[in-house]
């Protein structure tokens, strides 16, 4: 008699294992796992084993596990009151980490009797899902404060994002454009139409009672229904709305987030298909007993050996096997037996006497961790066992002729799939053969266009013309290897043609990698370094102009009466723009520092002076904490020394302002010592750095990510402090550029030590950099009347800008003209004289660097023309200096800077008049 629970469970581990989705048996009895397919363990992260006998609510977070509730939907399923239980929970991976599951739960009865035989659990990762909810909620948070940003993220989703009108139609009033996708219509055409549009008919009276119970409050989070595509066909869905009410309690809108769940219906639907896949297979599919008794068997079972389905059925496996592979089948199914599962080639006898090549496929049946039965498919290997003898008879030729050859020849299928190659091609790609066969021949080598493109996926000229059974003549193209190196090859390709099909083709190459390539190779690679730097020079310009009237502004807002409140909310605009400007400081200091092109300045520095700075610009926040911050060094660091001053603070600022940054209580000690350095005269020193703080700590095995760009240690720790990755990345290389060391010892708990060592010179001689130390009074002027009778001119195209700076100027006794481009400030110039000129340096028609030329041209001195420039770097001062500009203020500007440029120039600017 055949056992059901064996035919289920034999059905359910065989043909799912490569089911998309988390399919698995549990104990109803004790709820212990009894087998689960590889979806599941590699959604959890462990193996099989790991999992097997450990009770369900283990893999579930804690937060996330209601026990009653969970017992209750248990019971009610096992005394049938129910069919199934959903929920969507978290759970545990063997990582710690964390993914958001849908579970659906039933139990599978004895058709019979109808007693329990043990549960069947279904997990889908909805992680996806649930991040693209978290998104949503977020985006609607920023929508009032900016709506492009909104639309950016929001059409990003793959999921269909929309927000409907209160109306009593639900108009919709946005759809992303995941609606193309989804439904086949284009937002514009479904923005105006009724909520219901797109809804199935019979799904209509369903989704109008969900959201009406909805808004009381009654219904569910979310809910599935099925949608209409445009082409006519049925799309579930799983929707989930989110209701915006003002403060008096009015729906506002209905934000919508709808995701695809075809796929997954259609997996729901799948488990109703066993019987039928089990008895349509085309291969011999058959459940046996411990003994080799066969218990069921399929049509192609019938088909494979000749014999009927009684036939079969009615003794053991023994009399379809031939005598000579008898042993050899036993030996296999009792391993299978044992728990093992086996695959192995034998021979059957058909029923007709005729010997048949098979390939035997035995898997164990596992009931509650015990072997109960075993599992197995057969195919006829007969033809392919056939062919490939006689393939191998050729190929001991095939090798020697190939081994012998000083030429790469590569075999390669229809489709460009690797067959094989000899040693002299896996020497020049650099590959082990054994590893790619049957890889795609672009996993192993790309051919390049002449220009240094690469060609389209799939679009080479040699696999176009292997699948087309074409030949390519003689010819020479640049193939790149796996690691990143090219060479130029001569190269033809042959078709494999049998009996008029094409059966693949040989590629026979050769390197002929010359001088005139290399250099060529390096002009494509100098092209695309000068295309990165420009595309950097153009972002850093878009980004500081609409940064620089976000902080103007906000700076001017400060100087009006402003209530507690409103100076709050102006001094959160000011930080958050120094945070952004901070950012986009970093992603062009790296970028510099690996193109190689990070000048360091020679020039006088007091460290002392520095350090002072650092703590005195971090002390308030270390105050606020409760946190001590003190600093010690050595009375042998000299008064001065040659360095790079704005590197060197930016160092310390990192260290220091991390330490700040993950110390809760306790202290932070700062401490700073100098000795001779080896191996160098007598002007040079090692600086010795210590940053120590008593914070959170590094894990040991975390440490090598902390110097690694955009690197972060931790997710949660990325949200509760911030940060983009960069700062030790720039420290470590910064401190290599002089020539010096950086790293760090921590425990997790413990705090931290950061240490750096910096390479330095005496400052030798001092009389030629002295530095003149003005009072307040003789630097600073009236700050109201500073710019009083100065004719100033304004060259900025944008408006934002230009009228940020006259603010700025107007409150500084200023009175100002603007231009929108160079090309009309020469001619402001010919028309008026004017004493200060702020030019911007990017500008259309003409930029500010040609128009100060021209300008220089007519007026050598006057007007003192002062550059607007999005460039901070040494090379780009240098810039405005040669085209005869005096000074420069960098966006975003601060009215601190436009006081700085007026109080250096206007003296001189009055002395030119005075003359």
């Amino acid at each position: 008699m055949s056992n059901p629970i064996v035919e289920n469970r034999s059905l359910f581990e065989q043909l799912y294992t490569h089911a998309p989705i988390g399919i698995a048996v549990a104990s109803h009895v004790n709820g212990r796992w009894l087998q689960l397919n590889p979806a599941f363990c590699e959604m959890l992260g462990c193996s099989e084993d790991e999992l097997i006998n450990s009770p369900i609510v283990h893999m579930i977070y804690e937060e996330d596990l209601e026990m009653e509730e969970f017992r209750s939907k248990f019971w009610d399923m096992t005394n049938g009151l129910s069919l199934m239980y959903e929920t969507e929970l978290r759970l545990k991976r063997k990582d710690d980490s964390l993914l958001w599951a849908t579970l659906r739960a039933c139990i599978v009865r004895d058709e019979a009797s109808g007693e329990p035989l043990y549960l069947l659990v279904q997990a889908a990762d909805i992680s996806k899902q649930k991040d693209a909810e978290s998104r949503l909620i977020v985006q609607r948070k920023q929508l009032e404060e900016s709506s492009r940003i909104s639309r950016l993220l929001t059409e990003s989703s793959l999921d269909l994002i929309a927000i409907h009108h209160a109306d009593p139609e639900r108009t919709f009033k946005y759809v992303s454009p995941a609606s193309q996708s989804m439904l086949g219509y284009d937002p514009e055409e479904v923005v105006g139409q009724s909520g219901l549009f797109c809804i199935h008919p019979n799904d209509v009276p369903l989704v109008e009672a969900y959201v009406a119970g909805q808004i009381q409050g009654l219904a569910p989070d979310r809910m599935s229904y099925r949608l209409l595509h445009k082409d006519g066909s049925v799309v579930w869905a799983d929707t989930i709305t989110h209701y915006l009410y003002d403060k008096q309690g009015n729906l506002q809108e209905m934000i919508a987030v709808t995701r695809d769940i075809t796929a997954s219906k259609q997996q729901q639907l799948s488990l109703q298909e066993y019987q039928s896949l089990f008895d349509s297979n085309p291969l011999g599919v058959a459940s046996l007993d411990l003994h080799g008794n066969l218990l069921k068997a399929n049509a192609g079972q019938e088909q494979l050996t000749g014999h009927t389905k009684e036939e079969l059925l009615s003794s053991s496996f023994d009399h379809l096997i031939d005598p000579v592979d008898l042993d050899k089948t036993r030996y296999h199914f009792e391993e299978t037996v044992k728990g093992t599962a086996q695959s192995y080639e034998v021979g059957l006898i058909h029923k007709d006497g005729q010997r048949i090549e098979t390939s035997v496929i035995n898997v164990p049946i596992l009931l509650e961790n015990r072997v109960v039965g075993v599992y197995g498919i057969t195919s006829d290997i007969t033809e392919s066992k056939r062919y490939v003898e006689e393939i191998e008879n050729l190929s001991y030729e095939r090798a020697l002729i190939l081994n012998a050859m000083s030429e790469g020849v590569i075999g390669l299928d229809p489709n460009g799939n690797l067959i094989f190659a000899n040693p002299i091609a896996t020497e020049m790609m650099d590959f082990c053969p054994s590893e790619m066969n049957g890889k795609p021949l672009e996993e192993i080598m790309l051919q390049m266009q002449s220009e240094g493109i690469p060609y389209p996926s799939n679009g080479t000229p040699i696999l176009k013309a292997v699948r087309e059974g074409r030949s390519l003549p003689r010819s020479e193209s640049v193939f790149w290897k796996q690691d990143g190196s090219s060479f130029l090859a001569e190269f033809q390709l042959k078709p494999i043609m049998d009996q008029g099909d094409n059966r693949g083709a040989v590629l026979v190459f050769r390197d002929m990698t010359s001088v005139k390539d290399i250099i060529r190779a390096k002009e494509v690679a100098e092209h695309a370094d000068r295309a990165k730097s420009e595309f950097l020079a153009i972002m850093s310009h878009e980004l500081r102009t609409p940064l620089n009237g976000i902080m103007g502004m906000a700076h001017l807002l400060k100087e009006t009466e402003l209530d507690g409140e409103q100076n709050g909310f102006a001094d959160i605009i000011i930080d958050s723009g120094e945070s952004l400007l901070h950012i986009l400081n970093e992603i062009l200091d790296f970028s510099k520092i690996e193109a190689g092109k990070m000048d360091l300045e020679r020039q006088p520095v007091d460290i002392k002076a520095v350090l002072g700075g650092v703590m005195e610009l971090f002390a308030l926040r270390a105050s606020e904490k409760n946190v001590e911050l003190y600093c010690e060094m050595s009375e042998q660091i000299p008064e001065r020394v040659r360095g790079d001053e704005t590197r060197i603070r930016q160092i310390l600022i990192n260290l220091v302002g991390n330490a700040v940054k993950f110390t809760e209580t306790g202290s932070i000690q700062v401490h700073v010592n100098v000795k001779p350095a080896e191996f160098y005269d007598e002007s040079h020193l090692i600086l010795s750095v210590s940053v120590k703080d008593t914070g959170i700590g590094i894990p040991f095995n975390k440490q090598h990510q902390l110097f690694q760009s955009f690197s972060q240690l931790d997710p949660a720790i990325n949200r509760k402090y911030g940060g983009t990755g960069l700062g030790l990345a720039i420290s470590k290389k910064l401190v290599e550029l002089m020539g010096g060391a950086i790293g760090v010892q921590s425990e997790t708990g413990e705090g931290a030590d950061f240490h750096f060592t910096l390479l330095l010179e005496r400052w030798q001689d001092e009389s030629t950099d002295r530095i003149e130390k003005m009072s307040d009074n003789d630097l600073e002027m009236d700050r109201t009347s500073l710019a009083t009778g100065i004719k100033i001119l304004i060259a900025e195209d944008q408006s934002l800008n230009s009228h940020l700076l006259e603010e700025m100027l107007r409150k500084l006794g200023g009175v100002c003209d603007i231009v929108e481009n160079g090309a009309e400030a020469v001619k402001a110039m010919e028309r008026e004289t004017y004493d200060l000129l702020f030019m911007d340096i990017q500008m259309p028609v003409m930029d500010g660097i040609e128009a100060t030329c021209r300008i220089r041209q007519t007026h050598p001195e006057i007007p003192v023309i002062a550059a607007i420039t999005a460039f901070a770097g040494a090379k780009d001062r240098e810039a405005c200096l040669r085209c005869g500009m005096q000074d420069f203020i960098s966006k975003p500007f601060s009215s601190t800077e436009v006081s700085r440029v007026l109080n250096t120039w206007v003296p001189f600017i009055r002395a030119q008049h005075e003359r």
